[in-house]
């Protein structure tokens, strides 16, 4: 009996996930590379026009992946927002750690297809904001308004103290893995974290805030 016009494949929404793996595996090691619809659909291993059928567009592709790597990402974020924080620094050098390793781990091919895709796009653009960026920031956010809520870091515009916490992190990632940084002009990131530290909490820090290398914890 023919499928009546409209209605999909009893396993559409399968097929559909399976391609939207196998794209997510193939834009994330692309390396920088921005990959054409016909590129994508020789990934997925379907014709264009198959590829089209479950994918409108190849801002769609890119769009579903990076939903794809917010969700893969949720457990990490929530743990970053969430964790018992210790005192202040070493709460916030763990932080900074965590984001190190997860970059190191994948995350920071996502934020390359993201910057790549989305500087200068209407759509992807703020794709990449709304999946990627803005969750790491309210992770930040979540976590900093803890440490004012012990008292250890002063009353402050909470996403502008996150920006200025992740930003130059984010800076040097890119600058050292993702755009080759260690082959041309070597950075210890572990001091940089350090230093980094160091000036924010000179310009955020409670005078009652434990002093650095404190291993006092405060769990919340």
């Amino acid at each position: 009996m023919p499928r009546p016009s409209g209605r999909r494949n009893a396993d559409y929404d399968a097929t559909r996930a399976a391609l939207l793996s196998r794209l997510y595996d193939a834009l994330l090691k692309a390396d920088g590379v921005r990959l054409s619809f016909r590129q994508m659909s020789d990934a997925a291993g379907v014709s264009p026009t198959t590829l089209r059928h479950y994918f409108q567009s190849r801002e769609q592709v890119i769009t579903e992946v990076l939903a794809l790597s917010h969700r893969a990402g949720l457990p990490y974020l929530h743990a970053a927002a969430t964790q018992p924080t210790q005192a202040l620094r070493p709460s916030l050098r763990w932080f900074l750690d965590f984001v190190v390793q997860g970059w190191r781990a994948g995350v920071g091919a996502v934020h390359g297809l993201g910057l790549t895709e989305g500087i200068g796009h209407s759509a992807l653009g703020p794709a990449y904001l709304r999946e990627i960026l803005e969750p790491s920031l309210q992770a930040a956010e979540t976590r900093l308004a803890r440490h004012i809520a012990n008292g250890e870091l002063s009353p402050c515009d909470v996403r502008h103290a996150a920006i200025e916490l992740i930003g130059p992190l984010l800076l040097a990632l890119l600058h050292q893995d993702s755009l080759g940084g260690t082959r041309c002009r070597l950075l210890d990131i572990a001091a940089f974290c350090e230093e980094h530290l160091d000036r924010f909490q000179r310009a955020f820090a409670t005078p009652a805030s434990p002093p650095k290398g404190s291993s006092k914890r405060r769990a919340v």
